[in-house]
């Protein structure tokens, strides 16, 4: 590293830090504002960007608002020192974007160092306290942030490191902020121009469950148009996730749902990602899904598809459930063991008469018998998943795009309504494997191998249809919208957990 004079501590004031919790603290993820110091010594100075354009999941700061008031500090000789904005819970690191951000900013005032604070609002699912996170920045690597800890209500001050440049500098502030794409969006939406509606994927909004094994999936729609994307897991990459995810070594040690926010908006900067690093378990209730989705799931819950990628049946059997709830479309894709096989089960309210309890019945039952699942994605080859991937991505794209536009997937839908359980082969003895008969049944071995996909007829489970039972999720009534508002827990849906 670069030999340089030791700099000054800086610490941040119990007043700052009280402005802090009181704005960014207290609002929606992704908001932020400036600091300054007056004295040299001591982060003293606080701007709140309320200007700024947020959503929850994207914070543009309102960058002519910033320079002015950057440009007034410096004329009051208070020196500009760095940002704080919020991130959702969970995630305490600086993103790629993030990074990139800060490094131009440097650049454009020469800025040897750079704080960066990180709050963790105390908002959030939980209602934990506001928490910042401290970064500086160092201009010789500007990739390169140490982190300095936590600042709690406890702390009577944080030090940080100093930005002392050799001398004052006449920066010209106009522009530094700025965001641009370096290609326009005609020539990034070339190829798909005629084969998707941009206007309708744009309101759309994909609420992924569980993402490991999905990455590809998600990707896929943000590369199609989809812009609005809601992703939940508690997990963080580890080194043996490289070998069937699409994981590179810089996203190990990273949080999973941050790691994938960063790559679509590689892909699509303008997408909206809400990230929430944490499970859905029992201590998320239905009001904290209503949040964590937005005012779409009640102003428009067609326009919302929920994807249950997780690994835990108890918590797609929720998802199910929420979906069923809020009249929202549902995708479930589950590898099997050694990738042999995949399944993707889905629903359509007012389209596909049988509902995801319906579809799985089977597997409900073991659950309710006491079957506890234990198969891991060992052995499984990431061509498996990349295969599966792909399919999800075309199931997807018909249930959003559901007489919407005169695409060809606008009518998919209603050609397929009663098959809506997938099954693919991806191996040749995936029969034997399994004890399944049904690609077989369905092609015809002369000119099938494996990699084939068959989808299967469903029936609504109910006594007139001949089970000995209705369906406890949808009663078997062929009909899913009525089910919109009458579910007041779906926690207590899981009757196996009683």
């Amino acid at each position: 590293m670069t030999t340089k004079k030791e700099p000054k501590p800086y610490i941040i004031t119990k007043e700052v830090f009280s402005q802090i919790r009181e704005t960014i603290g207290s609002r929606i993820p992704e908001t932020g504002g400036i600091l300054g110091s007056s004295d040299g010594s001591h982060i003293d100075y606080f701007y709140f960007d309320e200007t700024a354009n947020v959503t929850g999941a994207t914070y543009e700061p309102d960058r002519d608002k910033l320079n002015r008031v950057i440009q007034q500090w410096y004329e009051e000789g208070i020196e500009f020192v760095g940002f704080v904005h919020s991130h959702p819970r969970g995630v305490i690191r600086p993103s790629s974007p993030d990074n990139l951000y800060t490094e131009r900013i440097m650049k454009a005032l020469e800025m040897e160092y750079f704080v960066s604070l990180i709050v963790q609002p105390h908002c959030s699912l939980q209602g934990e306290k506001a928490k910042l996170c401290a970064y500086v920045y160092y201009l010789a690597d500007p990739c390169l942030y140490f982190e300095f800890g936590h600042v709690d209500e406890a702390s009577s001050g944080f030090e940080f490191p100093a930005i002392t440049p050799d001398e004052e500098q006449d920066c010209s502030y106009q522009g530094m902020l700025a965001k641009k794409y370096l290609f326009s969006k005609d020539e990034l939406n070339e190829r798909n121009k005629e084969l998707f509606p941009a206007d309708v994927l744009a309101r759309k909004t994909l609420a992924v469950f569980g993402t490991g094994g999905s990455i590809g999936f998600v990707l896929d729609l943000a590369r199609s148009g989809v812009l609005n994307f809601v992703l939940m897991d508690g997990d963080q990459f580890e080194p043996h996730n490289m070998s069937n995810q699409r994981v590179t070594y810089g996203d190990i040690g990273k949080i999973k749902v941050e790691a994938l926010k960063e790559q679509i908006l590689n892909i699509n900067m303008d997408a909206e990602v809400r990230t929430f690093c944490e499970f859905l378990d029992d201590t998320v209730n239905d009001e904290d899904f209503e949040k964590m989705i937005g005012a779409q799931l009640h102003t428009s819950p067609k326009d919302i598809l929920i994807c249950a990628c997780t690994d835990s049946f108890e918590a797609q059997a929720r998802l199910a459930a929420l979906a069923m709830k809020y009249g929202t479309p549902f995708m479930a894709p589950q590898i099997y063991a050694g990738g042999v096989g995949a399944e993707v089960a889905f629903s359509y309210p007012g389209v596909t008469p049988s509902c995801p309890r319906c579809v799985l019945r089977s597997r409900y039952n073991a659950y309710k018998g006491g079957f506890r699942n234990t198969v891991t994605s060992k052995s499984t080859p990431i061509s498996a998943i990349t295969h599966s991937n792909a399919l999800e991505g075309q199931i997807a794209l018909m249930l959003l795009l559901y007489h919407e536009g005169d695409g060809r997937y606008a009518s998919m839908l209603d050609k397929v309504a009663d098959r809506n359980l997938v099954l693919i082969r991806m191996s040749p003895d995936a029969e034997e494997v399994l004890g399944i008969n049904l690609f077989h049944n369905a092609v015809d071995d002369t000119y099938s191998f494996f990699g084939e996909v068959v989808w299967i007829p469903q029936d609504p489970v109910s006594k007139a249809n001949g089970f000995s039972e209705d369906c406890p999720l949808c009663h078997g009534s062929g009909d899913l919208t009525t089910l919109v508002g009458e579910i007041l827990d779906t926690r207590r849906c899981m009757e196996w957990k009683e």
